[in-house]
């Protein structure tokens, strides 16, 4: 009889199940890795075995733990242990040059310095760093500074000279190597060519990436995320193999959903792996098709863009497209389209990535596909003040138009994009709620959501985009038990309030990883 009790009870709460059968609770209750009962205060004298740890809510509010389905996680690992330039620590290209000076009197000569998250449009001097900047610095260390975009980065001159980086080098694809205009020299400022710049730079050392991923595996459990979606373009069979040491040696909690670069999709074909291959912890995504950034094509042709997807969808793979602007969501859809009629069939539930700028014409579309929308809608707040400077009045309407894509029954999934963005789901939630940039001005406040309607999208339809809505999601009886339990109910707070919200307790696969009581 014992045997057959819960493991643990979380009791006088608010529970929110996200399960339209039973959508609110008072007690849940988790047996091994998996919900066992959804119930009533009442019910907890007959739950409780001799071995069940109880945990009073005290009225706390108990949700899904939170799926970030579109976000970078060893790239927020390795900027953990970057010097951090974002915009938050650094006001001027003097800012910079302090932190970077400061680590370098730390480090041994001939050691690469790393720093990354600065943004020139937010600094004093509205202009990139540059290398004699970062000589002052540095000038016994070769450094990299990368932008927070992840596209253009700064190296001094030693770092320039290691990586063969002379007047004469020309650059590949569409990337721009910068010059001073006087003398011809490289600048220091490099756009568009970070994988180039991968080959000719040493990479981070193991153990400071796992010192990287610690501190991300603690923030994820800190902030209630029981799941992650890697979208990288880059990833291929040793990034998934790196994700099964990984969660062999137990060193990131999360559960993983990860995507593939379409040039490598017949690397995984080789070995028998295509979408939905691997366990409950670890599973293939879908493939990423990013030709404007792997290809440095800013809009690919449509013949390309189905060439890859078409490559993709017959090795049994999800689609995922990255959709950046208007040109590149009508491209997609086509392509989606012209799958639809080939010998192959319908993709089943295409993912558009980002997807920012969505007119109203084209979302009966998305429906008719029933492609699945995966933004970032915390894009409001940090890029907001210059959408309402460079797009026009009707075209802010479009601007991640969360409520009518919900109006129209298109799935649509909220996430981070961190690095770039902040990865803490409330602050999305936040966005999606109250849709105001960082000056206060709200943008198409009509297309505002509910709090309830935010944190569907950051729970249940992320499983959905990764065909794990059966098992994750929602807390219902046979789920897997990932839980998180919030301080405040954010839909009773004013909206300004909502981000004193905090994280008290995380339970992935029914154990307790993070627990502030």
């Amino acid at each position: 009889m014992i045997e057959s009790m819960p493991d643990l009870l979380l009791y006088n709460a608010r529970v929110l199940t996200m399960d339209p059968k039973l959508p609110m609770g008072e007690l849940v209750a988790v047996k091994g890795n998996r919900i066992h009962t959804v119930g009533c205060n009442r019910d907890v004298s007959s739950l409780q075995g001799q071995r069940t740890r109880l945990i009073d809510c005290k009225g706390m509010f108990v949700i899904p733990g939170f799926n970030d389905a579109h976000c970078h996680p060893i790239s927020l690992a390795l900027n953990r242990v970057y010097i951090d330039c974002s915009p938050q620590k650094t006001h001027c290209i003097a800012d910079i040059v302090e932190q970077i000076g400061q680590r370098c009197t730390e480090a041994p000569n001939g050691t690469w310095i790393r720093a990354a998250g600065y943004s020139e449009l937010q600094l004093e001097e509205k202009k990139h760093p540059n290398r004699w900047d970062l000589d002052r610095a540095a000038p016994d260390n070769p450094v990299i500074l990368i932008h927070e975009t992840g596209k253009t980065c700064v190296l001094n001159s030693l770092s320039l000279k290691l990586a063969g980086i002379t007047r004469d080098t020309r650059p590949s694809g569409t990337g721009h190597i910068g010059k001073d205009l006087n003398s011809g020299e490289p600048d220091g400022i490099i756009f568009g060519l970070i994988d180039d710049l991968k080959t000719r730079i040493p990479p981070v050392e193991k153990e400071e990436l796992l010192d990287g991923i610690k501190l991300v595996d603690e923030q994820y459990r800190s902030h209630g995320i029981t799941a992650v979606h890697d979208t990288s373009w880059t990833n291929r069979l040793h990034h998934w193999k790196y994700y099964m040491e990984l969660k062999g040696a137990h060193k990131l909690s999360p559960r993983v959903t990860m995507m593939v670069g379409s040039d490598w999709v017949e690397e995984f074909q080789q070995h028998g792996l295509s979408t939905r291959h691997g366990t409950e912890r670890l599973t293939l995504g879908a493939v990423k098709i990013a030709l404007d950034e792997s290809k440095g094509l800013e809009h690919p042709s449509e013949q390309e863009l189905h060439a890859h997807a078409l490559r993709a969808h017959r090795a049994g793979f999800q689609l995922a497209f990255h959709v950046h602007d208007i040109q590149s969501l009508h491209t997609s859809i086509s392509t989606i389209r012209f799958l639809a009629q080939s010998e192959t069939g319908h993709p089943k539930r295409p993912r558009l990535e980002h997807c920012p700028v969505c007119p109203p014409e084209v979302i009966p579309k998305i429906k008719s596909h029933e492609a699945i929308v995966v933004t970032q809608p915390y894009f409001i707040h940090h890029t907001g003040d210059q959408f309402l400077r460079d797009v026009s009045t009707d075209a802010l309407s479009w601007l991640f138009p969360l409520r009518t894509l919900m109006d129209h029954g298109v799935t649509t999934a909220i996430s981070s994009d961190s690095p770039l963005l902040p990865f803490e789901p409330l602050k999305g939630i936040h966005a999606a709620v109250c849709r105001k940039t960082k000056s206060g001005r709200e943008i198409a406040p009509g297309e505002a959501l509910s709090v309830l309607d935010a944190l569907q999208m950051y729970t249940i339809s992320p499983a959905y985009a990764s065909f794990e809505e059966g098992s994750r999601g929602t807390i219902s009886p046979g789920k897997l038990a990932d839980i998180a339990v919030l301080s405040d109910d954010p839909g009773l707070l004013k909206k300004e309030d909502m981000m004193r919200i905090e994280v008290v307790l995380t339970i992935i696969d029914g154990k307790v990883v993070w627990d502030q009581f």
